[in-house]
């Protein structure tokens, strides 16, 4: 016969040599021949298929399909060319299945030649099939789920995808942009200059790198509102390193670049009155005066205010009152300002003004404008009309005006002398009027103080804190005071030399030495005397530290050098200057408790709103002003206040410290007010806080015991 013709003329090493699994059917579908191959994939010997129909290796679910194939007798039907193939399952001896690829091709010219089925497992085929949607499938959910926008292009930047993010952020439907040029989808602006930015696709396809969009670019969408976005825009590369269009995300930067907006406003603007703050204003003060001396610009002027009558209204009226005041005050000299004016509040009532490329004598006009609008200004509160004065200083900015600090006590120089001259005008500091400088004894007492800093002679003293309660500690406390020696070697108290040491700008260094010498001292001390409880010693902080930005950093440093806990230590700050700038207080006062560090509201109540302000302060103590403090005993209104103070601290779990409690009658009457603690010198003058050879002096500790 033919089939065993075929077989025996040299075919089965042909059959053998198959790759795929292969068998010889007669036109009835009998198998003939199954090389190894097919031995192998199927599980059945050739022995044992030998005359068995072929639909023996075919689930009887796909019996039809084949069925529908021209009989292996017939010639190929249309639509079943010669060579058809067919995918479908094929069955091994175990019963189990696989997908294969059916090929049948006859082998003689008759109808009743042999046909050869080739059988190609078609499982790792499938595998990676399966394998290739999953990750395309799961690439497709994770596009369309993600929070960024992504947008794909050919390399003629003509647009392949959007997700759905970025069909919300352009206005534009994936059907309506497949396409187009990406310059059309996207269009780019500064914000700053309105000018257009160029495209990041562009951008990628001519430099062949990843790119990023320039800070502050907005986003026309197609309905031509804008959107703030950041993006970055990323060759997509073949296997073999050909560029093949772009990728390009990019998301939503509206409400973070609002906030970074937000926050660098309030790091360069005082929180009360929306004004510059003092670190901004001297900064752009140095600018100016580097602007001078490279000869860029001629002549600036600065102004230095300080309101009349501030006290007056912040004392009788509350610090809210004050406040409101300030705001007012704000809004009335900012509307006398040039538009390249930079108005600041330095603190407290006082002002500056630096006036660009303005000569001394138009400045003299300004600032006397500025005084007259004050003059006339009425402030009005609980019924009554309240009337101020402005004192200014003026002086000029020039190529030999020297350096920040200087031309900002010079400026505050001549608002003293204003204010010397009786207040509400204005004084200018012309070369003809060194006649009117400050007094020599001024200037002698501020390079004294200047020279004690730099040589580090200040002496620091301690006065005992004591318990006026029962307490289960015996932890000594103090506050530690600031003495000054002067020509004679006498020692004066730090009330003679703080003010000039404000008004000349020296406090932030004053204080940042205090804390330096303090923690070095006492560091020294503890660790000489680990078995000697720790003590808690408070630092007075003034105003100009809450602006500090380096002071928490410096201290942090400084306990780790000197392996001191910070447990030792406690700063005061007083109500005034914790309340001229709230939120900049509450700030400071979180970052020092991170230190581990107490805090304690110094000279408290002195304001009818104390007691608002207090629970938005993560304060320890609350040191009641000695005012109030002395007259406990003839004043009931005093005795009342300083029992209010102390029954609103224990409420809030805040001890309570009487200053000045200078006799002992007001010590008697403060403990049957079941105040906590007391100062002064009723129980204890203030001592040397080291001896001369900078040892810390132990009875000053013992005292307190």
């Amino acid at each position: 016969m033919m089939e065993q013709s075929l077989l025996n003329l040299g075919f089965r090493p042909l059959l053998e040599a198959a790759l795929d699994a292969s068998v010889v059917v007669d036109s009835l579908g009998r198998v003939l021949a199954l090389n190894r191959e097919g031995e192998r994939l199927l599980g059945w010997s050739e022995a044992e298929l030998l005359g068995q129909p072929m639909n023996r290796l075919i689930p009887p679910r796909f019996h039809r399909i084949l069925d529908t194939l021209p009989a292996f007798n017939q010639e190929p039907q249309e639509g079943h060319p010669k060579g058809t193939r067919v995918s479908l399952f094929a069955r091994q001896r175990d019963g189990s299945e696989f997908p294969v690829e059916i090929n049948r091709s006859p082998l003689g010219p008759g109808p009743d030649s042999p046909v050869l089925v080739t059988i190609r497992d078609l499982t790792e085929w499938r595998r990676a099939q399966e394998s290739l949607f999953r990750e395309k499938e799961q690439a497709v959910i994770t596009l369309e789920s993600i929070g960024d926008a992504v947008i794909t292009t050919d390399t003629a930047g003509r647009m392949t995808y959007l997700n759905p993010v970025a069909e919300r952020l352009t206005g534009w439907r994936t059907n309506e942009a497949l396409g187009l040029p990406a310059a059309t989808i996207l269009t780019f602006i500064s914000d700053a200059t309105r000018e257009p930015v160029e495209s990041t696709v562009a951008r990628c396809l001519h430099e062949g790198r990843a790119v990023d969009l320039a800070d502050g670019a907005l986003l026309l969408r197609r309905d031509g509102t804008e959107v703030a976005i950041g993006d970055s825009a990323a060759p997509i590369r073949d296997r073999n390193g050909v560029t093949s269009g772009v990728v390009m995300v990019f998301h939503d930067v509206t409400e973070k670049r609002r906030v970074s907006r937000k926050l660098s406003h309030e790091a360069t603007h005082d929180a009360l009155t929306s004004l510059v703050n003092r670190k901004e204003f001297e900064r752009r003060l140095t600018r100016a005066l580097a602007d001078t001396a490279a000869g860029a610009v001629e002549e600036h002027a600065l102004c230095y205010l300080d309101l009349d009558r501030f006290k007056l209204i912040n004392d009788t009226r509350g610090h809210e009152a004050g406040d409101d005041l300030l705001r007012q005050i704000a809004v009335l000299l900012g509307g006398h300002m040039r538009k390249r004016d930079t108005l600041a509040r330095l603190g407290g009532d006082e002002f500056a003004v630096l006036l660009e490329n303005c000569p001394l004598d138009q400045a003299e006009e300004i600032a006397d404008t500025v005084r007259r609008a004050v003059e006339e200004f009425r402030y009005l509160s609980g019924g009554q009309a309240y009337s101020l004065g402005i004192s200014i200083g003026v002086v000029p900015i020039t190529p030999t005006s020297g350096r920040m600090a200087a031309v900002l006590r010079a400026a505050d120089a001549a608002c003293y002398m204003a204010k010397e001259a009786g207040g509400n005008r204005v004084f200018v500091d012309r070369p003809e009027a060194i006649a009117v400088a400050p007094p020599q004894s001024e200037t002698r007492r501020v390079n004294r103080v200047a020279q004690a800093l730099d040589e580090g002679r200040f002496h620091l003293y301690a006065q005992s804190i004591f318990p006026l309660l029962p307490e289960p500690t015996t932890r000594p406390r103090c506050e530690i005071l600031l003495r000054l020696p002067d020509e004679r070697g006498n020692l004066q108290p730090a009330a003679s030399f703080l003010p000039q040491a404000e008004r000349y700008n020296l406090m932030p260094a004053i204080d940042r030495w205090v804390i330096r010498r303090t923690v070095e001292l006492l560091g020294g001390w503890h660790r000489n005397h680990p078995e000697c409880e720790l003590p808690l010693c408070s630092i007075n902080l003034s105003a100009f530290s809450l602006d500090d930005e380096d002071l928490i950093p410096r201290l942090r440093a400084q306990l780790s050098q000197q392996r001191l806990p910070p447990q030792a230590l406690c700063f005061e700050i007083a109500e005034a200057a914790a309340l001229a700038n709230f939120a900049q207080t509450v700030r400071f006062i979180s970052e020092i408790r991170t230190t581990g560090c107490g805090v304690a509201l110094d000279d408290f109540g002195n304001g009818v709103h104390s007691f608002a302000y207090l629970k938005a302060l993560a304060v320890d103590f609350l040191k009641i002003g000695g005012h109030y403090v002395r007259g406990v005993v003839d004043d009931p209104v005093y005795s009342t206040i300083v029992a209010a103070v102390n029954q609103v601290g224990r409420l809030m779990g805040i001890a309570t410290i009487a200053e000045e409690v200078d006799t002992e009658p007001v010590l008697n009457r403060l403990r049957n007010l079941g105040i906590g603690y007391a100062q002064g010198h009723a129980l204890a003058v203030p001592q040397p806080l080291a001896d001369s050879e900078g040892e810390v002096v132990l009875p000053c500790f013992q005292q307190v015991m």
